[in-house]
């Protein structure tokens, strides 16, 4: 790094002094305090950095501009001799007020393609970038260009100093993890779903742009990765360490030395399976969860409680966006109802590309935790639980598929049947997919079609409009029933 008289290189402290000096400012304020070159350049500099498509440029425009050094992909810290790593990113404001998340997963350092990956993480290239970390946080809002946004916080941070043992612990797990699958000649079978806390992102462009030949016994190229923190993670670091307002969950790894000998998914299904067998009323009866209780959740319920978590929120599943679900099996092995997920906007939806869509984000990021119950003549009973995350092998090939055949019939405009008391639709159905489907995810259905209404449901509530100006009744995608009896382990079938 070059010399600068701005501040001492070699010192993390004035590294941090240095950096509060940007705190109030906008991005667009940053780069006219220290752009030198001829105001035309500068407005076609500003145009750049308000470039939604540019990833990673605010960053950039910081390294570059107010610290002085060029951006760079080294496997060192940014400023080497003070062993500093600065991360510029964004944070959320919630409607829930006073609450925040995280705007994005944090990029730590990419996983080399090229040569070979250091087996041991605690003198890795990865943990010295994670021993000193200066956050600069801006705002993200709505509306609002990039270059507009203002920076509001500038600290240093550790997690080595300040993440609190079984969180190392489960980070080194992961590291050990995403290793080994490299390793194996399978990275081109690595997802954020894979892990815990440390996730192993996508990188590049666009998926085609960014594969790469690997380095490890396969000839099957695979996209390039980074090292990340997951955006839940990274949540509950903002909001522990830098707003210092987090919501405390029960945890459930109560001794972090439990996590020495073994990993944190091993420890969570030996404690859970230790209820296999028993009928749902027992359960109830033995972990306080009342019996009237017929909520949807109530499964849900139980699976908390059998970990050992009073709510149906564990301090460790909020941080690595791991999601409980339930399954009920019949007696003859079959699963009546598909899986749903979160409704979408049918024009942000019309408007997305594959790689950087909500449903692909979710599915390859978010690991499921799978309770399964099975019904008998008298009672569901526990048949125990599985964690389960889509493989990259089936979202990126039969996933991808259904998903634009869905949004291109969004796209060129749904058609309707209203001839019969039911109204259809030509989305692609259940079944004529394979993995997930697009159907109702409102309790009530509405239309208006060529300006006539239909349903009985609440045009707004329980509608979105489509981009031909139609309105349909809120969908979201399901996973299909028949694939997830296809993924759940055999044992739960006999």
């Amino acid at each position: 790094m070059e010399e600068t008289n701005l501040y001492d290189v070699t010192d993390p402290i004035d590294i941090e002094r240095y950096s509060k000096e940007l705190i109030g400012k906008t991005f667009k304020q940053v780069l006219a305090e220290h752009y030198t070159d001829n105001e035309f350049v500068f407005e076609e500099k500003v145009e750049y950095y308000t470039n939604p498509r540019g990833k990673g440029s605010l960053g950039n425009l910081i390294e570059k501009y107010y610290f002085g050094y060029e951006p760079n992909s080294s496997p060192e810290p940014d400023f080497p001799e003070a062993g500093v790593e600065l991360k510029v990113t964004p944070y959320e404001a919630l409607k829930k007020k006073g609450k925040f998340k995280a705007g994005e997963r944090l990029v730590i350092s990419m996983i080399p393609n090229d040569k070979e990956v250091e087996d041991e993480f605690n003198s890795s290239h990865l943990i010295r970038k994670l021993n000193l970390i200066l956050l600069v946080l801006y705002l993200r809002e709505k509306g609002e260009k990039r270059v507009d946004f203002k920076i509001d916080y500038a600290k240093l941070f550790s997690i080595t100093g300040n993440a609190c043992k079984e969180d190392l612990l489960i980070i080194e797990s992961d590291y050990n993890k995403i290793i080994s699958k490299i390793k194996q000649g399978k990275a081109h079978e690595l997802s954020e779903g894979d892990t815990v806390y440390l996730g192993a992102c996508t990188k590049g462009a666009t998926a085609e742009k960014s594969l790469k030949p690997q380095f490890y016994n396969s000839e099957v190229p695979a996209k390039r990765r980074a090292f990340c923190l997951k955006q839940g993670y990274v949540t509950y670091l903002l909001n522990k360490y830098i707003f210092e307002d987090i919501d405390t969950y029960d945890k459930i790894v109560k001794n972090p030395d439990k996590l020495e000998n073994t990993n944190f998914e091993t420890y969570v299904l030996e404690k859970i399976n230790k209820c296999i067998g028993r009928t749902e009323s027992e359960l109830r009866r033995t972990f306080g969860v009342e019996e009237k209780n017929h909520a949807k959740n109530r499964y849900s319920q139980l699976a908390f409680a059998m970990l050992g978590v009073k709510s149906n929120k564990a301090e460790e599943f909020e941080k690595a966006n791991i999601v409980v679900k339930t399954i009920r099996l019949r007696e003859n092995n079959t699963i009546k109802e598909s899986m749903s997920f979160p409704s979408m906007t049918f024009k942000q939806f019309a408007k997305e590309s594959w790689s950087d869509s909500v449903a692909y984000d979710y599915f390859s990021e978010t690991k499921f935790l799978f309770v399964v119950f099975k019904n008998t003549e008298k009672d569901y009973i526990f048949q125990g639980a599985q964690f389960w995350n889509m493989p990259i092998s089936d979202l990126d090939t039969i996933g991808k598929k259904e998903w634009l055949e869905a949004q291109t019939t969004i796209r060129e405009g749904v058609k309707f049947n209203t001839d019969t008391d039911k109204i259809k639709n030509n989305l692609p159905k259940q079944s004529k997919t394979k993995i997930f489907h697009m159907r109702p995810h409102a309790n009530r259905s509405a239309y208006i079609i060529n300006g006539v209404k239909y349903g009985n449901g609440d045009i707004g509530k329980d509608t979105d409009v489509l981009p031909n100006g139609d309105v349909m009744t809120k969908q979201s995608f399901w996973l299909n029933n028949s694939y997830i009896l296809s993924v759940l382990d055999s044992k739960f079938k006999q």
